[in-house]
């Protein structure tokens, strides 16, 4: 159900936009109003229609339930306790449908022709008066006005024009039909914006009607808008105040020419093929397989053996499965002459086997050979090779290849004996069979989540007493004394001829130097430090202390007159040479001056939007 509303909602909307885009703001109001209906219509069929279907083949072998009743007792009271969506949601619905149900029949009630109302007949139409203050409107084949307002003669000629026109086209049908759709879809926002679009095209077909019956276009603009302030009218019926008066006014003046009909409808071709791919029905075929026994006599010398072999075959043999055959025919045979090797692959093999198994003599023989034809002696046509025979355990293998191997421990190599030992004392779990980095086949005992704790711990890491050899500590000292002599000149003699120490040097001997052992470091040369970075290069941007003054003079010059006149005064000259004093400072010297744009009473960025441009 819930595809089917996704669907269905995903059809309504993309035809209710295409006519928003493309048909709303024309003249063809006839049209406009049977697309809006069959598009209602469209959404709703377009999920029934079956483009797509999905053939899954299906066994029928029979199953039989042993589950006891002791589990069927337990499995219904974990039942009981399950929190049942479907019918929250069910009743919900059913909730909504009995309001809207009852608001629909509320609505029709009020079309009842009461003691007190007077009827009249205009134009073969029923006329009724009522003593409230309402707004013209109908329905059916009644149009309901004031009585009052009827009396005095308030209502005009157009008024009742239009009334009619609505019941001469039958738009009553309309709303009740998409007022029925509504008890019914009451949750799907879509229909109540189709029904707005409706009754806003009704009022399009009644404004043309009218205009059509001699009634000037601007007497008839100005009754519209004498109407719109009373807003309140009967849900089910065509009101003459209906909202959006701009835009009833402007469709009054659209002419759109039969060229642009055309083409507009013919762009809806490809969206309503699209909707049907897209939104269409998928539907799913199960078809049974059915079994050919093929019983084949072997003659024994002692006795004679039937054996029966069991074949899956399609029910309905297409050309599509035949295509398929020849592919994976195709596929097994490259792969296995690329591979030099006789391959199955589990699930492609059986599927092209059912396939082979399903043609004729005739269709075997005029499409692709069985791929294992001549691979294996005993195979026949359809036949698939059996599975190769397990891998043999570790310890066969050790048995048959014992003084060949090597024999690791997690990653530290073992004797042959405690690997022997090892496997029988905690079974084969985390072994591996496979090359070590020296080429040799290995025994490799690894550390997984199923043996962890039953495997010997690590040996302990050998203690060393020399942690650098001889060379790399020659090595390091040499570097090392190199670099110190240079860094102490130039700190004695202060000027900038620090050793230059590149990175990579720096790290490779610093992990020399760590590793070395304490008596070690007391006879090595000091880790030489690296030089200090460069001072940072001094502000160069300044001006004179004539300039600064001349500055600070603008700047009071500026003050006073800004305190005197009380708003913003830009001199072009002056104010220029002040903005250009102050950006040629240093950060210094603009520290311990007050900034120009401080004068103006808006911000930095309101004062420079005013200013002139620099000029350089």
């Amino acid at each position: 159900m819930e595809h089917y509303l996704i669907n269905s909602s995903i059809c309504l909307f993309a035809l209710w936009l295409f006519y928003k885009l493309a048909f709303e703001n024309t003249s063809w109001h006839h049209l406009k109003r049977y697309f809006l209906l069959v598009s209602i219509g469209i959404s709703i069929v377009i999920p029934f229609i079956v483009v797509k279907t999905i053939v899954i083949p299906i066994e029928t072998n029979s199953v039989m339930n042993f589950t006891s009743s002791s589990v069927v007792n337990e499995i219904a009271r974990q039942q009981n306790f399950e929190f049942n969506w479907s019918f929250i949601l069910w009743t919900t619905y059913g909730l909504g449908v009995i309001i809207m149900l009852w608001r629909f029949i509320k609505n029709l009630k009020a079309f009842r022709i009461g003691d007190e109302d007077e009827l009249k007949i205009y134009s073969h139409y029923q006329l009724v008066l009522r003593n409230a203050l309402i707004v013209p409107h109908s329905f059916l084949k009644r149009i309901f006005v004031s009585k009052n307002q009827y009396e005095e003669n308030l209502i005009p000629t157009a008024v009742l024009e239009h009334e009619k026109a609505h019941l001469d086209q039958r738009h009553s049908l309309d709303i009740l039909f998409i007022e029925i759709l509504l008890i019914l879809f009451w949750f799907n926002p879509l229909f109540y914006i189709m029904r707005y679009s409706i009754k806003l095209n009704h009022e399009f077909l009644a404004d043309q009607a009218v205009i059509q019956h001699g009634i000037d276009t601007a007497t008839y603009q100005e009754t519209l808008l004498n109407y719109t302030q009373n807003s309140h009218s009967a849900a089910l019926a065509n009101t003459f105040n209906f909202p959006i008066i701009k835009k009833r006014f402007y469709i009054m003046k659209t002419q759109t020419s039969q060229a642009s009909l055309i083409s507009r409808s013919l762009a809806l071709i490809p969206i309503l093929a699209l909707l049907i791919i897209s939104c269409g029905k998928e539907e799913t075929e199960f078809q049974e397989i059915e079994e050919i026994l093929e019983i084949e006599e072997v003659v024994d010398d002692n006795h004679k053996t039937e054996i029966i072999e069991v074949y899956e075959v399609l029910e309905n043999l297409t050309p599509e499965h035949i295509e398929e055959y020849n592919r994976l025919a195709i596929k097994h045979k490259n792969y296995m002459d690329a591979n030099n090797n006789l391959i199955v692959f589990k699930d492609e093999t059986q599927h092209m086997q059912t396939i082979f198994h399903s043609m004729s003599e005739e269709q075997q023989s005029s499409n692709e050979p069985w791929p294992y034809l001549g691979r294996d002696n005993d195979l026949k046509a359809g036949q698939i090779p059996p599975p190769p025979p397990p891998a043999p355990s570790a310890i066969e293998y050790i048995n048959e290849h014992k003084n060949e191997l090597n024999y690791y421990l997690r990653e530290d190599q073992i004797p042959a004996d405690v690997a022997i030992k090892i496997l029988n004392d905690v079974g084969q779990a985390g072994v591996e069979i496979s090359p070590d980095d020296k080429g040799v086949m290995s025994i490799k005992i690894l550390e997984t989540e199923s043996n962890k704790g039953t495997l010997p711990p690590p040996p302990p890491p050998p203690v060393k007493s020399k942690t650098v050899s001889d060379k790399e500590f020659a090595e390091y000292n040499d570097w090392a004394k190199k670099n110190n002599e240079q860094n102490r000149a130039a700190k004695q003699n202060d000027n900038n001829g620090y050793a230059i120490i590149k990175q990579k040097d720096f790290e490779k001997y610093k992990s020399i130097y760590n590793r070395m052992s304490t008596s070690q470091k007391s006879e090595a040369q000091p880790l030489p430090t690296l030089p200090p970075p460069p001072p940072p290069a001094k502000d160069i941007k300044q001006i004179s202390n004539k300039e600064v003054e001349e500055y600070n003079w603008l700047l009071n010059r500026h003050r006073e007159f800004l305190k005197n006149e009380k708003r913003i005064v830009v001199f072009k000259e002056d104010t220029n040479r002040m903005i250009q004093l102050y950006a040629s400072m240093s950060v210094e010297q603009q520290s311990k001056n007050q900034a120009w744009h401080y004068l103006y009473k808006e911000n930095k960025a309101k004062a420079e939007e005013i200013l002139p441009p620099l000029t350089t």
